[in-house]
């Protein structure tokens, strides 16, 4: 079953996924996906909402949207001075 989440929560979650599969190998993708969003949540990073079809749906907090815009602003910052 795929779990409803905004785009960029989807790609951190992947991000996340892909460091910690080898860990826990025996764990199925749909546990281990569930087990990163409660850790994302209690971290501040991702919410639960009800979507358009009253579904539960994940989406990035604003907090992690502002760290995730000040880390590409400092990234091109680093560049522009090379």
């Amino acid at each position: 079953m795929q779990i409803p989440m905004s785009r960029i929560l989807r790609f951190w979650v992947d991000v996340e996924y892909e460091n910690i599969k080898n860990q826990h190998f025996s764990r199925a993708k749909s546990e281990l996906i569930g087990q990163i969003l409660c850790e994302f949540e209690e971290a501040g990073d991702a919410m639960r909402f009800l979507n358009a079809d009253g579904r539960i749906a994940w989406k990035a907090t604003p907090r992690m949207l502002s760290r995730l815009a000040d880390a590409e602003q400092e990234a091109q910052d680093d560049l522009a001075d090379r």
